[in-house]
């Protein structure tokens, strides 16, 4: 397609994609300053850096630039664990009325197998039942869950890792380096889907793509800030945290029809 960026710039911002796209990919900081440094050795003017630099950080009408791209590339991976793995998260959530709850998940990947904490609760589901467990009495309910059910209670989310997916897949999102509480990120940003409730910012860690904070647009004032998000192996110590009832083997297991 022909534009009106000389082919000097096009060349050059076709090399410094390329070495971001490497730079993303692998090595250490060192490693990937000296890429970096490489990558910007080619020449070209003052002005034609200052060019290529806005070329990319400015996604432009058509959608978010390939540097934006690389990089969503990788915190979608991030947000993708290992098939049969188990995603652990906490975070603290602040709802918009300025409340705060603490919020943590143990989920296996792909399934709707899960134990949750929130809203000061502590439930979990499996393909046949749900266990709800009480802390001032130590007793843990468990109820039958028909397929139905089951679906809807999967459905029903409150996940903001879950969430922050969803706004990477929008097809919208841009990323921006910047730094989050002192640690280098990335800003990322959807102003522009059609589904409002996927608009929002949230802030990933450069090292390792790790979600650090997820910020509501649709509600203003509510946001997730992660304290952990680790994937574990499947191992039976581990499998026993997806369920209330192994999470806590002393408490009175009560079982209603």
């Amino acid at each position: 397609m022909r534009t009106d960026i000389p082919d000097t710039l096009d060349n050059y911002r076709n090399q410094l994609h390329a070495a971001i796209e490497r730079d993303l990919a692998r090595g250490t900081r060192t490693g990937r300053m000296k890429r970096r440094a490489l990558a910007l050795s080619v020449p070209a003017t003052a002005a034609a850096a200052t060019a290529a630099t806005v070329l990319l950080t400015a996604g432009g009408a058509a959608g978010p630039s390939l540097a934006s791209a690389a990089i969503i590339r990788h915190v979608r991976a991030e947000l993708t664990g290992p098939a049969g793995s188990i995603l652990h998260e906490s975070a603290t959530v602040t709802l918009p009325d300025g409340s705060s709850m603490r919020f943590e998940l143990w989920t296996r990947a792909g399934t709707g197998v899960y134990r949750v904490i929130k809203f000061g609760q502590e439930a979990s589901l499996s393909d046949t039942k749900n266990e709800i467990y009480n802390p001032s009495t130590n007793t843990v309910t468990v109820s039958p869950l028909p397929p139905a059910i089951h679906q809807l209670e999967v459905s029903k989310g409150g996940d903001p890792a879950a969430e922050l997916k969803r706004m990477v897949e929008s097809g919208q999102a841009t990323a921006t380096p910047t730094t989050y509480n002192g640690t280098p990120a990335y800003k990322l940003s959807v102003n522009s889907s059609s589904d409002t409730l996927l608009n929002g910012t949230a802030y990933v860690a450069r090292s390792d793509y790790h979600p650090l904070e997820l910020d509501s647009a649709a509600h203003p004032g509510g946001k997730a800030v992660f304290s952990t998000y680790e994937y574990l192996p499947a191992t039976p110590a581990n499998d026993a945290l997806l369920a209330v009832t192994s999470a806590h083997p002393g408490a009175t297991v009560v079982n209603q029809p």
